[in-house]
């Protein structure tokens, strides 16, 4: 999912929409910022948007392998069963944590505010 400067909505501001794909509608919240500001933040929220991908895609696997670790460490059919699953899940957990974090950080620097009306 990508964020692109949408229409001009007056006070100088403008809309940031979230687009999935050309051929699928969009039905996710929009965001306002001051058009001067726009272009930058957008650029940021995107290259920002793969990296927190990336680390949440690494948290999961290395969770994953600790949760194998302990299932080879008590070599236990349980631990595997239940370790590698709550590893993945603790992965998924701190990349989601991160990425929530990071991205309202950004946004709260460069003042972006839920839209009053959507599309």
């Amino acid at each position: 999912m990508r964020l692109e400067i949408g229409p001009y909505i007056g006070n100088n501001k403008v809309r940031l929409d979230f687009k999935r794909s050309p051929d699928r509608p969009d039905n996710i919240q929009s965001y306002e910022i001051d058009k001067s500001r726009a272009d930058e933040f957008v650029k940021k929220y995107n290259a920002q948007e793969r990296k927190l991908l990336d680390l949440t895609f690494l948290s999961v696997a290395v969770f994953a392998v600790i949760g194998w670790l302990a299932a080879i460490r008590k070599k236990s059919l349980a631990w595997a069963i239940v370790g590698i699953p709550a590893g993945v899940i603790a992965g998924f957990g701190l990349g989601a944590v991160i990425s929530s974090y990071k991205k309202n950080n950004l946004m709260d620097k460069y003042d972006v505010r839920q839209a009053m009306d959507t599309k």
